[in-house]
């Protein structure tokens, strides 16, 4: 019971932090388990300091930068009306079967079991094939950087907070996930869906792995799909219209040589570096 006490003391921002990154912590860890036997943590720890913080790095800043610019530039005006228009509530279907155990499943899922699907694929890609990871790392600048327009031009309000026949389940479970939910999204930046589009774009990429590890994936990406619906997040215009981004980030991401991705992530790195020590 103490413990319980205690963390419900901390603040809103930290239990949010912690609710997500010690299972997701968890979960890669057993991941590396099931997935990655025979690659010991040191080897592990060592590549990524070496070379592989340099992809992943570029991936996290360009979030980060995406983020900020959906946060702060994006018009005035929404568009979820257009939304509706095309496939009207729709999306309430999913939430005829809402449970407490299935809106802790499909939060767990969201919050934890996506951020596993796009990092773990990386780590998985690079122990078959490392052009093959540092490919899956730039359909991912890609992907991210495509949305930003949409973000920007054409901002849509999340399904829950549009539709009064979809309930904001995941918001309503915690006080903590609501907090961090609210304190790092704008809500109105639901189109393209990006939960809808790493995932699946990261089960694209897991068919280059083994088959064990691409149809955990396929099923995983299945479940992250279904969780924005069922949680209230996104529409299906959001996770349909991801899709073709996902074509798209793809098939340029095949059109780089690793020469020339390793130059890019360069000069990438080395933007970073001269911005950071202005």
């Amino acid at each position: 019971m103490l413990p319980a006490l205690q963390f419900h003391s901390l603040p809103l921002g930290t239990q949010f932090t912690l609710l997500v990154a010690v299972p997701s912590v968890l979960v890669m860890f057993v991941g590396k388990q099931v997935f990655l036997p025979e690659e010991r943590l040191t080897t592990l720890l060592r590549d990524f300091l070496k070379t592989d913080w340099k992809y992943l790095g570029v991936a996290w800043v360009v979030t980060q930068v995406v983020n900020s610019v959906a946060l702060h530039f994006h018009v005035g005006r929404t568009f979820t009306g257009f939304v509706y228009a095309i496939e009207g509530a729709t999306v309430a279907t999913f939430q005829v079967v809402a449970s407490q155990p299935l809106t802790l499943a499909f939060t767990a899922v969201y919050l934890v079991g996506f951020p596993f699907a796009v990092l773990f694929t990386y780590f998985k890609l690079k122990a078959h094939d490392e052009e093959e990871a540092h490919r899956y790392a730039l359909a991912y600048v890609i992907l991210v950087t495509l949305a930003v327009p949409f973000f920007v031009l054409f901002p849509v309000k999340v399904s829950s907070l549009y539709l009064t026949s979809v309930q904001p389940l995941m918001y309503q479970l915690s006080p903590a996930i609501q907090y961090g939910i609210f304190s790092t999204d704008t809500l109105v930046k639901a189109f393209p869906s990006l939960h809808t589009g790493l995932s699946v774009l990261a089960a694209v990429y897991a068919r280059k792995a083994d088959t064990a590890y691409a149809y955990t994936m396929a099923v995983l990406s299945g479940a992250i799909v279904v969780s924005t619906l069922y949680l209230g997040v996104h529409w299906l215009t959001d996770a349909a219209f991801a899709l073709v981004l996902v074509a798209c980030a793809y098939t340029l991401s095949r059109q780089f040589s690793e020469p020339r991705w390793s130059v890019v992530s360069k000069e990438a790195v080395a933007a970073v570096r001269r911005v950071s020590n202005r």
